[in-house]
Parts: C-alpha cells; structure tokens; sequence
C-alpha cells in the first residue's frame, strides 16, 4: 500500500518532465521569436564588471572581467509544473535566444555552461561570465591628462530593431573603486541603445552600449616624463651661467643636452601607439626640443663671439639668456597645461 502511494507521485513528475521536454522538441521554439509578427521581443541585459586589469595604450585594448545576465519571455515555454518543480535548466540551442554578441570583443573566453534557465512562466535567464581583451578607440590628444571611454558593445547579429529591442531596465553595475587597473579613476556611463551596421546603408540590427568613463591619473607620468625633461632643459640653462671663454665645457654641455632629449623623446614615444596626431606629452617635448636647439644656437653664437674678441657681447647675450630661459620654461608650461 505504501508503495503505490510512493509511486504514483514518482510518476506524476515523470510525466510532468516528459510533458515539458515535449513541448521543447516538438515546438519549433530556436528559428522563429515568442512575437513573430507581433511586436519586437524585450530582451533585459544587465552587466557586472567584476574587474579592469588593464587598459593598454599601445594596443588599444583593456581587459576586462564581466558578468552578463539576459532575460525576456518566451510564452512558449511556460510551463505550471515548474512552478512546483522549480526551474529548469535548458542548452540554448534547444530555444529561442536573441543572439547576441559583443562588436569589440578581441578574444574573450566563456566560463560559464551556454545553459539558460526557464521559469514556469516561461521567463528565460542566461547567465555568463567572460573575461579576455575588448578593443577601443583611445583619444590621446590630452595624454597625459586625457579621459577615455571604455565601450562594451552589445548587439543581435540577427534582429533588427523591428524585431528585438533592449528594454529600459537593461544596466551596467560595478564596484568602480575596487577595480585592479591601476592609473585610472572610473566610473559608469548611461547605457545607451543604438542601430548597429556595417555599412550606411546596410540592414540594421539592435544593439546597446555600456560604457566606462577611465580618467588617467597624470601623476606617474608628470614623474617620468615632467621631471626628467626639466632636468634636460636645467642643464641647457645651466651652459649660459659658465664663463663665456670656457668654450669646451659649454660646448659639451650644450651637445650634451641634445643628444639627451633625443633620446628620452624617442623612448618614450615608444610607449605609444602609432598615431596620427601630437599629444600633449608629444607637444611638451617638442617645444622643450625648440628651446634647447635654440639654447645651443646662443650658444654656438657666443663662442663665436669670445673667438672674434668680443667677449663683452658674449656676455651681454648669455644674461639676456639666463633671464629669457625660465620665461619661455613657464610658456610651454601654460601652452600644455591652459591653451
């Protein structure tokens, strides 16, 4: 007696599954959407960044560590026996997805099962962790005292905005200050829906952008780029303080200087993309380039000077570049710095 009182609960739930797992073979539930023909799908996507390792200049990538939670509804697979037996775990290639995917992803390994989850109201949940490189477009012109936009973009590489739409509870969430990039200070920007295509005529398709803003923190490189230069152009402003007649040690401290920041500028040049544009690190030493090549002209000038017995110009001419030196120090500052 007990055991076909056991029995017929066991097979109730045997039923219930096989019923279920019916109703996802025999329907055709992965080529056609819930609303075919009706109005567009509300997909919900949220986004967790769970951490930024790196942005990096050169390449043009940062790397970064997501969470992706997608949702919507498929009637279809709305099921009352979930509702007692909790819900079930489906592969995606058995339903209906949105079929997403991200434009700037440049390598990012899946960690997680492709599973979804579907309630008894036929809400579908696909959880997914991923971490790898995704490719920006840095604007360096203000490096090193720039701010970037680090874009995650997500689209359907099949429905158009007709027939899939992002809904307004979609977000992007992170504990910015946790992060393990370092040099930068972030922060979350508004999600903003979009029609991506690949060309300006091209048939559109849905997609939605979220985005980091990434301020560079300019104090590591005002150390090694700011200091060592003022070191160069003090040392050029150091040959106009020797006695005039002392024609070697000027000469080589002049040369010296410029062999210097040729140097310095060319290696950390290196440290940049090949871009076509100056940045402001870029415009700091050119202008500190200007202003020692003009030191050395003043000072190849008042050698010739002392040579042609007219130590008393030579003079005359380093004092005037004692005090002009410093000024024109100050005025690439402001031109970097203000303008």
């Amino acid at each position: 007696m007990n055991i076909r009182v056991l029995l017929i609960p066991a097979l109730l739930l045997c039923a219930a599954v096989a019923s279920a797992q019916s109703v996802i073979q025999d329907a055709d539930l992965t080529g056609t959407r819930p609303n075919e023909g009706g109005e567009p799908e509300q997909v919900t996507l949220r986004l967790g960044v769970l951490d930024i390792a790196e942005i990096d200049d050169r390449e043009q990538v940062f790397t970064a560590d997501i969470y992706l939670e997608i949702s919507w509804r498929d009637p279809r697979l709305a099921n009352a026996n979930d509702a007692v037996a909790g819900p079930r775990t489906v592969a995606l290639d058995d339903i209906w997805n949105p079929r997403l995917t991200i434009v700037n992803n440049r390598g990012l390994n899946v960690l997680l099962p492709e599973v979804a989850t579907v309630d008894g109201e036929g809400q579908v949940i696909i959880r997914q962790r991923l971490a790898g490189p995704l490719a920006v477009q840095l604007d360096l012109r203000e490096f090193p005292f720039d701010e970037q936009r680090l874009r995650i973009d997500v689209t359907s590489y099949q429905y158009s905005q007709a027939e899939l739409v992002f809904s307004a509870d979609s977000e992007m969430v992170a504990r910015f200050d946790q992060l393990s990039g370092e040099g930068w200070t972030y922060d979350a920007i508004e999600p903003q829906r979009f029609v991506y295509r690949l060309k300006d005529d091209g048939r559109g398709v849905s997609g939605i952008s979220f985005a980091i803003s990434a301020e560079r923190n300019a104090a590591y490189f005002t150390l090694i780029l700011a200091l060592p230069m003022t070191l160069i152009l003090f040392l050029a402003w150091m040959v106009h303080w020797l006695p005039v007649d002392v024609i070697p040690a000027r000469m080589g401290t002049a040369s010296a200087t410029v062999f210097s920041l040729i140097a310095f500028g060319v290696s950390f040049r290196l440290t940049l993309p090949k871009i076509a544009y100056l940045t402001d690190a870029d415009r700091f030493v050119l202008y500190s380039t200007l202003l020692v090549l003009a030191s050395l002209a003043v000072t190849v000038i008042g050698i010739r000077q002392v040579g042609a017995e007219k130590q008393d110009a030579a003079e005359r001419l380093a004092r005037y570049t004692r005090r002009a030196f410093p000024l024109l120090y100050g005025l690439i500052l402001v031109l970097i710095l203000v303008i």
